[in-house]
């Protein structure tokens, strides 16, 4: 079962490294079966970070929203990012991507690193508060325009979409 966490937790049960003060996100921030959900809030193309040989090197790094360190961006997690959201990381800002760490092949041993889920986070949607606004509407116009300024998350839901459907036939008959 995945345990899922929208924080940076410390304590004597975790990973010796929560306790230091990173800069950056790590594999030691998630337990077996932890997954990290977040959401980005900015992307840089070109951050300076220091390297293990004391210089500075430029990064792409990822942002987020809750109260979590900022992510170094490898290739790996950028493709993954990419597959779902498009490959323009202004696209990417306000969506949400679950984290978790596995063991990767790293030169000839096995390391721990974090990985981007390969799938959009199911959001809990209330379909009912956006139902009714949809059942506001008069005329397919105003259908039109209430679903478009739902939340995607909303327009993606079976039961809104649904009802809206039943309501633009509902509509378009009493036009008739």
């Amino acid at each position: 079962m995945t345990k899922i966490i929208k924080k940076k937790e410390k304590g004597i049960s975790r990973h010796w490294k929560n306790f230091l003060d990173k800069d950056y996100l790590g594999s030691h921030n998630l337990e077996i079966g932890e997954e990290l959900l977040v959401t980005i809030a900015k992307f840089e193309g070109e951050e300076e970070v220091r390297n293990t040989k004391g210089g500075t090197s430029a990064k792409q790094v990822v942002y987020f929203k809750e109260e979590v360190p900022k992510m170094i961006m490898n290739i790996t997690n950028g493709n993954t990012i990419a597959s779902l959201y498009g490959s323009h990381p202004d696209k990417w800002i306000g969506k949400q991507i679950q984290i978790y760490s596995t063991q990767v092949p790293f030169g000839k041993k096995q390391v721990d690193a974090l990985r981007v889920r390969d799938v959009i986070p199911k959001i809990n949607v209330n379909a009912d508060a956006h139902i009714t606004v949809l059942e506001a509407a008069t005329t397919i116009d105003e259908l039109k325009e209430a679903f478009k300024s739902l939340p995607v998350s909303a327009q993606k839901n079976a039961d809104v979409v649904a009802r809206k459907d039943a309501l633009k036939i509902k509509l378009t008959t009493n036009t008739q």
